[in-house]
């Protein structure tokens, strides 16, 4: 007979690898803003972490455009979530915003159908549930962008999304300012984005300027708030950045709803 592990939140990592403690941090504060104070008292998380397993979800969506679609990355997800909620995982996360757009999250759920003893925190609406500005800028991945993962939402909602101009390789943008292809360089650029850690030790200075300068970009195109709708972009982004601007980071909307859902659950 197999040992069953206590209940725990399930983190279903890797997408990227860097983002993990991040995560796990934003939920040990939340919880020790909530009292917790003893080693025992935090809440069981287990993370799986296979990245090899788990295809590029930008690299996925532009696939499904050129008519060559790549392994969906829903299916590997779903097996590392059954993997999580074997072992105890009663609520899940992704903290991979692209993850959410509708192709990779409906086979995701399609997946995991028949699966009601874990509860799904959906990161993205999670996050636009707590918005209060009208005017809302992002700053994300190409493949959020062409998804429209938080401008369709925001725009559903009577609310107005405020982006960079894109232009689709090789073709380059005439605005002034950042573009969206710049932001989604300094995320997965090979050489200097965060997502290669090759400028972890330093703060990734070059990702870091090119991120401030598009969210200053933003505030003047009307941004009351700007969503960092990349979970890589709080590595290299802090509100001190930027503070004319208020900064929304899903990743401690994640946290937090992770956090109140495994309470609610274990309480019940």
């Amino acid at each position: 007979m197999t040992e069953r592990l206590p209940a725990a939140i399930g983190i279903l990592g890797g997408m990227g690898p860097w983002v993990d403690p991040l995560l796990l941090r934003k939920l040990l504060e939340y919880q020790a803003a909530l009292g917790m104070r003893r080693d025992q008292e935090a809440i069981p998380t287990l993370v799986a972490q296979y990245p090899e397993l788990i295809e590029d979800r930008t690299e996925y969506l532009l696939s499904l455009e050129r008519g060559t679609p790549l392994e969906n990355p829903a299916v590997n997800a779903a097996r590392m979530a059954r993997m999580l909620v074997a072992n105890g995982a009663c609520v899940l996360g992704i903290p991979c915003n692209t993850f959410h757009a509708a192709p990779i999250f409906s086979r995701f759920q399609q997946e995991l159908a028949g699966l009601e003893s874990v509860e799904i925190v959906h990161m993205v609406r999670a996050t636009l549930a707590g918005i209060q500005a009208r005017r809302i800028g992002i700053l994300s991945t190409n493949g959020t962008y062409l998804q429209r993962i938080y401008s369709g939402p925001i725009a559903e909602r009577g609310l107005e999304p405020v982006t960079l101009p894109y232009a689709p390789p090789p073709e380059r943008h005439e605005e002034p300012g950042p573009s969206q292809n710049d932001v989604h360089e300094a995320i997965t650029s090979t050489q200097w984005g965060v997502k290669s850690g090759r400028e972890a030790r330093a703060g990734y200075p070059a990702a870091r300027s090119v991120l401030k300068a598009a969210a200053r970009r933003l505030r003047e195109l009307g941004a009351e708030e700007v969503i960092l709708g990349c979970t890589e972009i709080p590595l290299a982004l802090e509100q001190a950045d930027v503070p004319e601007v208020t900064l929304v980071d899903p990743l401690d909307v994640l946290a937090k709803a992770l956090v109140d859902a495994y309470r609610r659950r274990r309480a019940n």
